[in-house]
C-alpha cells in the first residue's frame, strides 16, 4: 500500500506540472492567495461552523454522567462510596440515568505484563472474588477473573514492563496500567485503576488488551465470569 500510494504521488507531482514559460488558460482569472467571490458563500461557512459546534455541546451533554461515573470519585462524592467493611455488600443498582451506584466497593489488584494479566482478590472471601484459568478458543489458556453479581470493584492496576490497558468487553470499560508511574507516597505502586460495578445485567467476557505491547499483544487476553 506505501508503495503504490508513493508512486502515485511522485507520479502526479512530475508529471502534472507545468514549466514557468508554459501559456496556459485562465478563465476564471485565479489568482494565487485569493479565493473567489463567486464562490463565496457566507451562509454555508456559517452553517459549517455553528452545526458542529451544537453537535460537540449535544455529545458532551450526553456522555456527561456515563463518563462521570466511569471515573467516579471514591468517597460520598462519587458513586460508589467508601471500601466495604468486612462482610458488608455493595449491593449495586442502576439508576434512572442507567448508571450503577453502590453503598460501599471491593479492592482488587490487576498486574499487567508481556502477555498475561494478573488478578489479585487480596483478603476478599472467595464468594466474593475467586481467580483461575480457562481456555478460550485462538487465545487458549488465559486468566480467569470471577466477581459476585451484585458487588461493586475497584481494581488498583499497574503494569511489570510496558504500558498495557485491559479493556473488559461487555462492561465497556478500559484503563491503561502504567509501568514506573507513581502517584503520590513512594510505597504506593498502583497508579492507575478501573471501576468494574458487576450488576445483575453483566455476563462473562473477555479481556483484551487495547495498548500495543509488543509481539503477543493480540492474544494477551483474560475472561471474566459473573457469578451469582
Amino acid at each position: 500500500m506505501s508503495v503504490f500510494t508513493f508512486t502515485w504521488l511522485y507520479h502526479h507531482s512530475f508529471w502534472y506540472r507545468s514549466e514557468d514559460a508554459d501559456n496556459y488558460d485562465n478563465p476564471d482569472e485565479i489568482a494565487v492567495g485569493v479565493f473567489p467571490k463567486h464562490n463565496d458563500d457566507m451562509r454555508l461557512e456559517v452553517a459549517w461552523t455553528i452545526a458542529p459546534f451544537i453537535l460537540i455541546v449535544w455529545l458532551t451533554y450526553v456522555s456527561w454522567v456515563p463518563l462521570d461515573a466511569v471515573w467516579s470519585e471514591i468517597g460520598e462524592d462519587g458513586y460508589h462510596g467508601e471500601e466495604c467493611e468486612d462482610g458488608q455488600s455493595s449491593n449495586n443498582q442502576l439508576d434512572e440515568y442507567g448508571v450503577v451506584t453502590s453503598e460501599c466497593y471491593h479492592v482488587i489488584e490487576i498486574t499487567g505484563k508481556q502477555w498475561v494479566w494478573a488478578f489479585d482478590c487480596l483478603d476478599l472471601s472467595t464468594e466474593l472474588c475467586d481467580t483461575g484459568s480457562d481456555n478460550i478458543e485462538v487465545y487458549g489458556t488465559v486468566p480467569l477473573l470471577s466477581l459476585k453479581t451484585g458487588e461493586t470493584y475497584l481494581a488498583n492496576m499497574r503494569s511489570e514492563d510496558v504500558t498495557h490497558a485491559p479493556w473488559f468487553l461487555g462492561l465497556g470499560v478500559k484503563e491503561d496500567t502504567l509501568y514506573g508511574a507513581e502517584i503520590g507516597p513512594s510505597e504506593y505502586n498502583w497508579p492507575t485503576s478501573i471501576w468494574l460495578p458487576i450488576s445483575n445485567i453483566v455476563d462473562d467476557q473477555i479481556i483484551l488488551c487495547t495498548e500495543y505491547c509488543g509481539d503477543a499483544h493480540s492474544v494477551m487476553a483474560g475472561k471474566l465470569v459473573v457469578h451469582p
